[in-house]
């Protein structure tokens, strides 16, 4: 359930995402307050200011030090996809520069089977990514061709020997970078994690009710205001920990760039 509701928000627009957490989230408290402001006399609430301030400012710091230690560790897992997509595409950069190295047939095999990975990436896998779609396996495959066409070169002097094993090891690399790439988009935050944000909300919003203020109005409006905050946050964290859904996705700009570069080099990335 959990899952399925923050793809969807995830596959939305930003704009109508963080709307509907902004307004969503401030009605919602807002409701609750009239509520409970029906359920529970605003005289006997009024009694108990100053010991329901203490309390809430107690749950306040307790949420704001969770709901900070979630988004902090959210944001910084983004960030280490981002950086993880750039080496990949900079594996895929230093396998296609060693090709120099290799008998020219060989060479221009391993550049069309690295051309038609990166295209792969960028026209099949990343729109899957973004739609929460099963990972596209035409990735995998050239690969597979690419280490089998190297493999098999009989090297006929040791320099090219020596391309040949530096070009594995990088491909082995690659192949460990492309596995953490596609957990990443299947990894998230635990359960017991989003129920912990989600009743922890519902806790500080309730212990916002307890307070008697003078006129509902302004208490409607400090109530919304804060179910709003807690919302923006949570939404925040909601599209930071799917870092390939959506709008808000980590860039293919990385293998963009990496097709734009090598058509400026010496040799193409695929035979003309």
């Amino acid at each position: 359930m959990l899952t399925a509701v923050t793809q969807w928000l995830c596959l939305i627009p930003t704009t109508f995402a963080v709307l509907i957490a902004v307004f969503g989230s401030g009605a919602v408290a807002v409701v609750g307050l009239l509520i409970f402001h029906a359920t529970v006399p605003h005289k006997l609430r009024s009694l108990h200011n100053d010991l329901a301030g203490f309390v809430l400012a107690i749950v306040g710091v307790i949420y704001a030090v969770l709901l900070a230690f979630i988004a902090v560790a959210v944001w910084q897992n983004y960030t280490n996809v981002d950086d993880l997509v750039q080496m990949e595409a900079n594996l895929v950069g230093d396998l296609y520069q060693d090709t120099i190295g290799l008998p020219p047939p060989v060479a221009q095999q391993l550049r069309q089977d690295l051309f038609d990975y990166t295209e792969t990436v960028v026209h099949k896998e990343w729109p899957h990514m973004m739609a929460a779609l099963p990972a596209h396996l035409k990735g995998w495959r050239t690969l597979g061709d690419f280490h089998l066409t190297l493999v098999q070169l009989k090297p006929p002097d040791p320099p090219t020997l020596a391309v040949q094993t530096q070009m594995l090891e990088t491909l082995d690399k690659l192949y460990d970078v492309r596995r953490g790439r596609f957990h990443a988009a299947s990894s998230g935050l635990p359960a017991i994690v989003w129920w912990n944000l989600i009743v922890g909300a519902f806790l500080l919003i309730v212990f916002s009710y307890l307070f008697g203020a003078p006129r509902l109005a302004m208490h409607a409006a400090m109530v919304g205001m804060l179910g709003a905050s807690i919302g923006l946050v949570l939404m925040l964290i909601v599209l930071l920990n799917n870092p390939f859904l959506g709008q808000s996705h980590v860039s293919v700009e990385p293998f963009q760039a990496l097709t734009m570069a090598v058509e400026m080099m010496a040799f193409p990335m695929a035979p003309k």
